[in-house]
């Protein structure tokens, strides 16, 4: 194992679109954390109607605006440059996922990882009660064990949107889908260029305020579209 890394700098990045009833308290519990030199990136999406932009930015978080809106994955690429961390943190802005889990995916890059996959089925994973219907956890199931297959790694969860990784391992990867995604394709090319990943167990909330983005069928299929396509082709 490599040395640890004693003075990280992690860039938190948040993509938001209507979340102005969450992203608050997404942004205030996230700059608690204390152990780590740390800032939060929001990356609003141009459709956002309410004032998300205005309570992140009040929150402590620093917004950026990417134009015309292409995706969640096109949102976190062109928001990378503008990252100031050597450790990138991405995660969703409707509190589901708890920003005190965030240590537990900063710590093993500091210690020879390169890219850890937040999971609510890892070992001591716990998604609360409700938080995941019965179909959806069949999708996760499937679409993780598809995306073992193709990484030769240990997959437990990929669609969930909380994974950290080095600046530098993430550039390396080059992101290229737009839509959701690039879940997959992130964890697929850092095996396919032999970074050392890890999946870490979180705790995953029921969603209080708002509905999620996410259209279970059309965004499962391009999940499956996206294994399928980065998988056989390679790099």
């Amino acid at each position: 194992m490599k040395k640890r890394s004693e003075h990280p700098f992690v860039s938190v990045m948040i993509a938001a679109l209507n979340e102005e009833k969450n992203i608050e308290r997404t942004i205030r519990e996230t700059i608690k954390i204390k152990k780590y030199k740390l800032e939060v990136l929001v990356v609003l999406d141009s459709k956002t109607t309410d004032h998300t932009g205005e309570v992140a930015k009040k929150a402590g978080a620093k917004v950026i605006h990417t134009g015309k809106w292409l995706g969640k994955g096109a949102a976190l690429r062109l928001a990378l440059p503008s990252a100031k961390g050597d450790i990138i943190v991405q995660m969703d802005a409707d509190y589901q996922f708890m920003p005190y889990d965030i240590p537990k995916l900063v710590e093993p890059l500091l210690s020879g990882y390169d890219v850890a996959l937040g999971s609510r089925y890892e070992k001591g994973g716990n998604p609360e009660k409700g938080s995941v219907t019965r179909l959806r956890r069949i999708g996760i199931y499937a679409l993780s064990l598809l995306t073992s297959c193709f990484s030769g790694q240990r997959i437990t969860d990929m669609p969930a949107g909380f994974k950290a990784f080095k600046k530098k391992a993430l550039e390396d990867i080059n992101m290229q889908i737009n839509h959701y995604g690039y879940e997959a394709e992130v964890i697929i090319k850092a095996a396919q260029k032999n970074y050392k990943i890890i999946c870490v167990p979180i705790d995953y909330k029921t969603r209080v305020v708002g509905n999620s983005k996410l259209i279970p069928f059309k965004d499962g299929f391009l999940f499956l579209k996206t294994i399928l396509s980065v998988g056989f082709r390679g790099l």
